[in-house]
């Protein structure tokens, strides 16, 4: 097991989130984890690492998102109040999550970084992640995951 896989997985329990550990064939894109899972794009929460400039330096967000939107990397800086934002490289992911691309599930607490929630997310029964690990899933209300992360609605 992945040890972020372990930290996500340990970060629930110890939240007392109930929480579906799915293993399945990898999976990096909406496209793939859609053919192998069968999620809807809706209940996707696709994770996006970010490079932020601040007044003072640079700093990393995570964006959660509907697996078939795009990010508005305008609407990121405003609301975390930086003067712009850029996908973050994958050597900065990393380093800074242990998560390689496609694996980055959508929490911030656990990598001390800010975290961003698209609302739309929380129209669903349950949403759907990569946590850690390509072959690795976690199925939770995103109610759930609101109420432990407190996240910056997006």
């Amino acid at each position: 097991m992945a040890e972020v896989t372990r930290r996500v997985e340990d970060y629930l329990r110890q939240e007392k989130v109930d929480f579906e550990v799915i293993e399945h064939e990898p999976a990096g894109s909406a496209e793939e984890y859609h053919q192998v899972l069968g999620t809807r794009y809706q209940q996707q929460a696709k994770s996006i690492f970010l490079r932020l400039k601040r007044p003072g330096g640079k700093g990393f967000a995570v964006l959660a998102l509907q697996a078939h939107k795009r990010a508005d990397l305008e609407k990121v800086a405003r609301l975390l109040d930086a003067r712009a934002a850029r996908l973050g490289t994958v050597e900065q992911l990393r380093e800074a999550t242990g998560c390689g691309f496609g694996e980055l599930p959508p929490f911030g607490k656990i990598f001390g970084l800010p975290l961003l929630f698209d609302t739309d997310l929380l129209t669903e029964d349950t949403i759907y992640f990569n946590a850690g690990d390509l072959g690795v899933s976690i199925a939770l209300h995103p109610q759930e995951l609101e109420r432990i992360e407190q996240p910056i609605r997006y």
